[in-house]
């Protein structure tokens, strides 16, 4: 086992200073700009033209349970377009797949009910349904919901699997405004196919922090970035480096190689 070194150590400075700065700067006022992307700005009018369709929202979360990180970004989506139906008085169903999720997920409806003034519109039994943490009974139920409820839009945000398509393909036969976010690009191309817009790789988590408002999340989605940066600075040195025959840019080269 290769432990830490100087070099390592000095890295991990680095990163650890850029996560703490983002963050400290946050606390202070200066909220970090997301630009917004075209998937999250339809979210809006999914919701609108559900309202004026006198249809339901359906939102579909993942896979993932309280532990991954897609998860709280799905949550973040949740609590937006809970408070823009509760606003609208549409009505809105949340389907779960993992059982630890199911009172979270309640809760931050609850809250979002509260929050918008409607507290007593709030039923929890007829919106947030949990159906199975088998993915393809998963996928049947929401399609089926989706398909009976005749909904007047779809969104699926969080960490699918290949039973994404079957779970979408009734919506978009239908013509369901239907909107789309995965972390995981293998998946994108099922979704790219039966949704009217999809959210893609990293900006999924992008979308979680943006629509959170939450200036930590935010700072911490800038502080990323900046770690991309610091890593891109490595290899572009390293490769102009490599590029020169003195014996600092040698000991450089055998220094960065011996990480790889």
């Amino acid at each position: 086992m290769q432990h830490a070194d100087g070099f390592v150590a000095l890295l991990f400075a680095a990163i650890f200073a850029a996560v703490f700065y983002c963050l400290w700067r946050a606390k202070r006022g200066h909220v970090p700009f997301i630009r917004r992307i075209a998937g999250v700005a339809a979210l809006d009018e999914a919701i609108e033209r559900a309202t004026e369709l006198g249809r339901p929202v359906v939102f579909g979360m993942g896979n993932g349970d309280l532990r991954a990180i897609e998860t709280h970004a799905s949550l973040s989506v949740l609590a937006y377009l809970a408070r823009l139906a509760a606003r609208l008085r549409t009505p809105f169903t949340a389907l779960i797949r993992s059982p630890d999720v199911y009172p979270v997920a309640e809760e931050v409806m609850r809250q979002a009910y509260t929050a918008e003034g409607v507290p007593d519109q709030f039923r929890p039994k007829e919106q947030v349904l949990y159906l199975s943490t088998d993915s393809v009974i998963y996928a049947m139920g929401a399609a089926r919901l989706i398909e009976e409820s005749k909904a007047g839009c779809a969104v699926f945000f969080g960490a699918f699997d290949f039973t994404s398509l079957l779970m979408a393909e009734p919506g978009a036969r239908m013509g369901v405004l239907q909107i789309a976010g995965d972390p995981s690009l293998f998946q994108i191309p099922f979704f790219v196919c039966t949704c009217d817009h999809t959210i893609i790789g990293e900006e999924y988590f992008a979308a979680g922090a943006y629509l959170s408002r939450d200036p930590a999340t935010r700072a911490t989605l800038l502080s990323q970035d900046i770690i991309k940066g610091i890593f891109a600075g490595l290899i572009i040195l390293g490769t102009l480096v490599a590029q020169l025959h003195t014996p600092l840019a040698e000991w450089l080269v055998k220094l960065l190689t011996k990480y790889k």
